[in-house]
């Protein structure tokens, strides 16, 4: 074959890849450039999983200590909130660097501590007339996300403006102060065994309208993310992501459940 013929069946076959890629439907676009993708029929079966767990971990008793008659306790689903931290920090599809997750575990970590014991109450709830302090374990975990929240965002913000090259500087907030705030939550499921035992049916409707909702996020999350090309099966930390939130409204049930 001489040049030109060379030349014109390279030609041909550029032109014939262009227009099958143009013929391409929008999913498989998206599942060309995205290879570590997969269908969200496994991120949901994996949210289910999780639920089902994390609902058999809190039906075993927990160990209580302390005042008999105010006792703290730890509960066994404390095992449950740790894996998520774990899994999520493992198959992270947030774009925060290694600072930005040792940031987020601790932060998760103190919100546990906060679910599991009363040092936190002790330090700032005031002494009643008889000099005890009458407070539950609920009321020192909201209070230490309180304050967890608030140093979490300003640390945050803090790191953003430290940087010398502030590119991407929204998402890189936002993913930051998303990994935090669940990690933060997921202690909330330390509180599930209070409110496995109070739960009504129109609280547990409720719950499940938070538990579809956040799945449904899920799936835009799951279709819009863009983790670092170097991520582990970022889909599984999109999966975990929504229960761990879910955490939360577990927490100010149970704080609800012993108030009123």
């Amino acid at each position: 074959m001489d040049t030109y013929g060379y030349i014109y069946s390279y030609c041909i076959r550029i032109d014939h890849n262009i227009k099958r890629g143009s013929e391409m439907t929008a999913p498989q676009a998206v599942s060309q450039q995205n290879p570590s993708k997969v269908a969200f029929g496994k991120v949901l079966a994996i949210q289910i999983v999780a639920y089902v767990v994390l609902v058999a971990l809190a039906l075993v008793p927990g160990i209580a200590y302390g005042d008999s008659a105010n006792p703290a306790v730890v509960p066994f689903i404390i095992i449950g909130s740790l894996a998520m931290i774990a899994l999520l920090v493992v198959f992270s599809p947030f774009r925060d660097g290694t600072a930005g997750h040792v940031i987020a575990v601790i932060a998760g970590l103190l919100s546990v501590v906060c679910a599991t014991t009363m040092t936190l109450g002790r330090a700032i709830f005031a002494a009643d007339a008889t000099g005890g302090k009458d407070f539950s374990m609920e009321d020192g975990w909201i209070a230490g996300v309180g304050g967890l929240l608030i140093l979490l965002i300003v640390i945050s913000f803090g790191r953003q403006m430290a940087r010398e090259n502030r590119t991407h500087l929204i998402r890189s907030l936002s993913h930051s102060v998303v990994e935090g705030v669940a990690m933060i939550a997921s202690a909330g499921w330390c509180f599930l065994p209070t409110v496995l035992k109070a739960i009504g049916t129109v609280a547990f409707v409720v719950a499940l309208l938070v538990i579809v909702a956040l799945a449904v996020c899920s799936y835009f999350w799951h279709r819009d993310a863009d983790p670092e090309p170097t991520a582990r099966d970022p889909w599984i930390g999109i999966a975990i992501l929504p229960v761990m939130i879910a955490g939360a409204v577990v927490g100010i049930a149970a704080l609800a459940v012993v108030t009123f």
